[in-house]
Parts: structure tokens; sequence; C-alpha cells
């Protein structure tokens, strides 16, 4: 298992099964593989990965009880998940009962205050208002809480796509709170596009945030980079802090897969890199999009989705191990400062079918008619030494990958049907596994839709 450097967080662990995320330990001076290891000094200040959290939707259930909660919260810690960006539309009802269940499995689990953090995000989607009532609401509720995210010592209150709500409204909710001996800091996500001129008078506009945080779900790498980069030199002028964005590449929206960008975990590879070279400035927080947005299936929890979301898609949210498995690799580097030497042999496996374009999804979604699909096998190996790997995707021949220690990532087509892989080292097996699922077409579309991925150790 993993050594966290704290007690609370080692006794948490050591409370549940090893799993097949525990595949690194912390390292203390890098390895000689690629990507090379980032010169950038460590900053003093603690870093966090926050992964934002569909509040309504949950990983195990729509109501998680207690005990779901318990092994959700587990599940975070293990894949080096700091805390969860809650986010409602509103503060009330199973939402509310939601976060109530979240609290007590918390407190039941005795975690630390440095070890688990929360915060809310109002969703302000299509210029919906989040209600005066229930923002008081959560603040008198857990304002004092010692698991609530502070920034800059104050609660941190964060709201999704803001701008249509405007910036006067969120001036008032800050002096209401003030008043009522709750003063906060306010971060939200104001949807832009990553040009300087353009975000430049967002941020001449916005001066009632304290930082900006950036949501990239869906995009491309270069985008993300993009908007990054842009929001992190503006924050630095403005002094605001920024909450960088990592994204993933799925989107599905209306019952069918409108958009599936490239490419699986090297996306996570492009957009992490610079993050841990510092090209981001002093970034010291990190949203994920998301834990468990099964909806638009750009979720990293390790939990197999409870359904087909949303109710009567043509296609099920496919389990997203694979993208935990290789961020956790990612978030361990970034936090601190050297990559992780690498415990277990490892090849997270992704199916994907792709559209033969890169760039952002096209509004309005109804106008969407792809080109054309591939149907492409995206390997991922974290190996402790150089090693062989050979795959079998269903009819196909044998493809074999000659990868070095370290993270290296790979492709090759996709046939339906069984999936087999396997890894040698100087002519010794090594593991030799059957993937658990077969790979078939649905009846809707000659191409897979196959978006699922999985992890294969001895």
């Amino acid at each position: 298992m993993l050594s966290f450097g704290t007690t609370t967080r080692r006794n948490l662990i050591k409370r549940v099964m090893a799993t097949i995320l525990s595949i690194y330990i912390p390292a203390g001076s890098s390895f000689p593989n690629k990507p090379k290891s980032s010169n950038k000094s460590i900053n003093d200040t603690r870093k966090w990965a926050f992964a934002h959290y569909m509040a309504g939707l949950c990983t195990r259930k729509r109501k998680q009880t207690i005990d779901d909660w318990k092994q959700d919260i587990l599940d975070a810690l293990e894949c080096e998940i700091d805390g969860w960006q809650f986010n409602f539309a509103l503060y009330e009802g199973m939402f509310k009962k939601n976060i109530d269940n979240f609290v007590i499995a918390l407190k039941e689990l005795d975690v630390g205050s440095d070890e688990f953090k929360f915060f809310p995000s109002f969703d302000c989607n299509h210029g919906r208002v989040p209600k005066e009532s229930q923002i008081i609401d959560w603040f008198t509720n857990y304002y004092n809480h010692p698991n609530h995210f502070r920034l800059n010592g104050l609660p941190l209150l964060t709201v999704w796509q803001a701008r249509d709500v405007g910036s006067a409204y969120f001036v008032r909710i800050k002096k209401i709170l003030a008043n009522k001996g709750m003063p906060i800091t306010f971060i939200p996500y104001v949807s832009s596009r990553p040009n300087y001129s353009v975000m430049l008078k967002l941020f001449n506009k916005w001066s009632v945030m304290d930082g900006f945080f950036t949501w990239v779900a869906g995009q491309s790498s270069d985008n993300v980079i993009r908007f990054n980069k842009v929001a992190s030199a503006l924050c630095k002028r403005f002094g605001k802090t920024l909450m960088a964005g990592h994204g993933y590449s799925y989107l599905a929206i209306n019952k069918r897969p409108i958009f599936v960008n490239k490419h699986a975990a090297e996306a996570i590879t492009d957009q992490m890199m610079p993050l841990i070279n510092g090209e981001f400035g002093e970034c010291n927080i990190l949203n994920v999009s998301t834990w468990n947005d099964y909806g638009e299936d750009h979720h990293i929890s390790p939990h197999p989705p409870w359904g087909p979301v949303p109710v009567g898609s043509v296609h099920p949210a496919w389990c997203h191990v694979g993208y935990a498995v290789v961020i956790k690799y990612y978030l361990k580097w970034w936090k601190t400062g050297n990559p992780p030497v690498i415990r277990n042999d490892t090849v997270a496996v992704f199916h994907l079918t792709q559209l033969a374009e890169d760039g952002d999804p096209p509004f309005p979604y109804e106008d969407y008619k792809p080109n054309q699909e591939q149907d492409i096998l995206y390997l991922t190996s974290i190996l402790k030494d150089p090693g062989v790997i050979t795959v079998i995707s269903g009819n196909n021949d044998p493809v074999t990958f000659h990868a070095p220690a370290g993270i290296s990532h790979w492709r090759t087509s996709s046939s339906k049907g069984e999936q087999k892989y396997s890894l040698r080292r100087n002519g010794e097996l090594v593991f030799k596994k059957t993937s658990r699922m077969q790979i078939s077409p649905v009846k809707d579309t000659p191409w897979t839709w196959s978006r699922y991925t999985e992890v294969v150790q001895k």
C-alpha cells in the first residue's frame, strides 16, 4: 500500500483490501524514463486535487447510504483525490440529504481535517440563480466544519457557469454572508474562450471573485493547456488564485455519444505534465472533472457506474478505472515533485470509439454529424522494468510493444470479440489475461461504442 505520510490516511486505507489502484510507492528521486522528471522546485504550499462531484447522481446509487459514502471517500483517497467540489442546482431535498450522509461518513471514518475536504459548487447553468437562502443554509451548516476547504483562511464558495447570473448577484451574496459573520472566498467558473483579451475583460468585470477555476471537460488537451495558461497569467496579474482544470474527453449528451475526443490516457499526460513543470504558475489547486458525472461520461471513479445515464440512453456509462490509475500516478508526481516508484506492473486499457477530427464539440448538439468513427484500442503501460506487451484484440493478429520502465502509451486497432493481454520480461511470463468484457457492436451503429476501460495486472 502507499505510504501517505500521515497516520490518519494510512489507517483509512488499511481498512479496505488492497485494490488495483495500489501500484505505486512515493519516490525520493526520479528514474530515467519518459516523460522526464520536472526540474521545478517543490513549493512549500500544499497541493490539492479536488474532483467535481455530482451530488444528485452520486457514485453507487442516487440516494447513497452512509456506508456507500464511506467507500466512496476511501476510493477517492486511494486515487490521490483530496476532496470533492459538490455540484448541485439546489441545496435541498435529496441533494441536501446526500451531503448530510457524506458528512456523517467523514465523522465515522474519523477523517482528519487535512485529509479530505469539501466545498459547494452551485450550478448556474442556463442562467439559474442560486437561491440566497440555500447558500446561507450551506454556510450556516458547514462554515466552521473542520473539513470544509478554506482559501486564504475563509470557507470557499464556487459556482459553475456563473456568466448569465452576473457578478452583481455574488457581490450581494458575499456582503450578506459577511454581515452574518460568515465572510467567504469566492471562485466562479465563468464560461469563456481561452483567449487572453477575451478573458481579460472577464477578469475586469468580475472583480468580486477571489480566484478563477477552469472547467475543461470535453475539450481537447491543447485547449485545456491554453485555458490554464491564460487563466494563470491573469490570476497572477490580478492577484487571484487559480484552480486549474483537468478534464476528460468524453462527452455524451442527449442520450447519445455526440463527441469522443482523442486520446484516452495520453490526454492525462498531455495535461498533467505542464502542471507538473510549473507552466501554470504557482498553481496549488486542481479541479478534476469529474468524479462521477456518468451522464456526460467523463468520470474517474473506479467504481462501476450503477446504470445507464441518462435513463433511456442507448449506451451504458462505462467504468473508467483506467483513468483513475493513470491520473493517480500524475497526481502523486505533482504533489511530491517526483514520479512515483512503481510497485506493480500495470497495463491500463481503453477501448474508444472516436471521431476522425480533434476539436471542441459542435453547438447546437443536434447539428452533430460525425464524418467517420474508428475503433481504437489504447494502452498505457506502467512498468517497474522494461517488458514486452502482446495484445490480441478479437480476430486481429497479435501486436507486440516493447515498453520501457515507467509510463508509456500505445495504440492498436480494436476488433470485436475477446481481448487478450500478456506481459513478458526477459523471456519470462509476468501475466497473461483475458478481458472480463467482450467487445461487440450495439444495434444502432456498426461501431462498438465500447468506451470502457480496465486494468490488467498480475
